[in-house]
């Protein structure tokens, strides 16, 4: 019951970033807003199938292939909104550092493998590698300034805030309202805001 309340939670949050992202895209004519839009919308599917099920099935689902292949799109769509915002020639941050990204999620997409499906990982390391890489080279580079530095910032706390609702999964084996799993969680939903902000600031005056 605790677990379908926080992810209703979650998609109202998505669902008001859609409809703010989806406004500000047709106000504007923005590819950057649109991007958010899919970036939301596809996470926002991902959350619905998850949440359906809990609620009418009372449990987590089993085989989470339609969740998964929408939060792949989503991951994508907020790698291709960085890389639009702050094209890659126009970066010049510390590669050395921002390999630490790619070392994190191989690592561990090992533990995860541990437990879970061995393909589903191997992607799933392989796009949070590819955005916290993306975000650390582009926070490493002090050229850029404070202003352009928000979106990397929101996109790695995103990450890593995943990373910890994730471990705090592994563990968990009890509904209880102040388990580490829920409190992750509700921080992970705090982030869509911060994400939505973040863009704000870096695409409009």
């Amino acid at each position: 019951m605790i677990e379908a309340i926080d992810s209703s939670l979650q998609v109202l949050t998505l669902m008001v970033c859609v409809s703010v992202s989806v406004f500000r895209a047709m106000k504007y004519g923005s590819r950057s807003w649109t991007m958010l839009s899919f970036f939301f919308g596809t996470l926002l599917m991902g959350d619905v199938y998850w949440t359906v099920y809990l609620i009418f099935i009372e449990r987590s689902p089993q085989i989470s292939v339609a969740a998964d292949m929408s939060w792949y799109a989503a991951y994508i769509f907020l790698y291709l909104l960085m890389r639009h915002i702050l094209p890659p020639e126009e970066v010049s941050g510390k590669r050395p550092l921002a390999l630490l990204g790619p070392a994190l999620s191989i690592g561990m997409g090992v533990i995860f493998m541990m437990w879970g499906e061995i393909i589903n990982n191997i992607v799933y390391a392989g796009l949070m590698g590819l955005l916290m890489y993306s975000a650390i080279i582009r926070l490493s580079d002090g050229a850029l300034g404070k202003k352009a530095h928000i979106l990397p910032s929101a996109v790695l706390a995103f990450c890593l805030i995943e990373y910890a609702l994730w471990i705090s999964s592994l563990f968990w084996n009890e509904e209880a309202l102040f388990h580490p799993y829920y409190i992750f969680d509700l921080i992970f939903t705090a982030s869509f805001p911060f994400i939505l902000y973040a863009t704000k600031k870096a695409v409009e005056p």
